[in-house]
């Protein structure tokens, strides 16, 4: 019962905060009075109904799916690659810390503005994501390797079990579920990221490329229903990631 009655409140916890999200949009539209500051709920959800009717909508949010998957490819591969091999190799290790930490206090427009610069419009937002999000995988993945239990590893060691058993059978059982994690988190943000390198990029058949059109016509209810297709892809993909966790979790059991 007490099981039932705690899924019934993770349905229903959501749905509250998403309704006390409306109330306030509502109550400060009203408040502002003025559709071209803060728009209604209902003008901003008609402007979506138009959006959606038109075959660029779909152009544009494709070409940005598009993109914020292949920089996160790209950064998972090149990420889980650095992460094993400093796990193996001490001095690679040490040769990526002061590396890794550079990338990472790196401003993000810094690295929007150098792309710009150094490739097309098209690519800059890739560039942009890969080298935010490159790190994060690295770390997250780092840390999972190094917090397999040290006990387990030296009784491989003992047992003279093979590097490919070892891997099978001990490390990717305790990394996954890390993993899981790491990717939930980064995915959405791979989003915003490119969206964000599309806007000032001005990249052609993309989301950012709309908020910036709606931007300079100040048309904030399109701009806002923008907004709303970004934050409906990137938790689109975050909810994809929590389902296969669950899953894999489920066969595990």
């Amino acid at each position: 019962m007490r099981a039932k009655s705690l899924k019934i409140l993770d349905i229903l916890m959501p749905l509250v905060a998403l309704g006390v999200i409306l109330a306030l949009w509502g109550i400060t539209a009203k408040a502002v009075g003025s559709e071209l500051l803060f728009p209604s709920i209902s003008t901003t959800f008609s402007s979506l109904f138009e959006l959606v009717k038109s075959a660029e909508f779909y152009l544009s949010v494709g070409h940005t799916l598009l993109r914020s998957l292949l920089s996160f490819a790209l950064a998972f591969a090149v990420g889980i690659l650095l992460a094993v091999l400093s796990a193996l190799i001490r001095p690679i290790r040490k040769l990526l810390s002061p590396v890794i930490v550079i990338v990472r206090v790196i401003p993000t427009m810094s690295v929007i503005l150098l792309a710009l610069v150094w490739v097309s419009s098209y690519v800059s937002p890739i560039l942009v994501a890969f080298v935010v999000i490159c790190p994060l995988i690295y770390g997250g993945y780092l840390s999972a390797i190094d917090g397999v239990d040290k006990d387990l590893v030296d009784m491989c060691k003992i047992y003279k079990v093979g590097a490919w058993q070892r891997v099978k059978s001990l490390y990717l059982p305790c990394t996954a579920l890390s993993l899981f994690d790491t990717v939930k988190s980064t995915l959405g943000l791979t989003v915003k990221l490119v969206i964000a390198a599309e806007v000032l990029a001005q990249t052609k058949d993309s989301i950012g490329l709309g908020m910036q059109l709606s931007k300079i016509y100040l048309d904030t209810p399109i701009l806002l229903a923008w907004t709303i297709v970004a934050i409906l892809l990137g938790g689109a993909l975050e909810g994809l990631m929590a389902i296969l966790k669950k899953i894999y979790t489920s066969r595990k059991i």
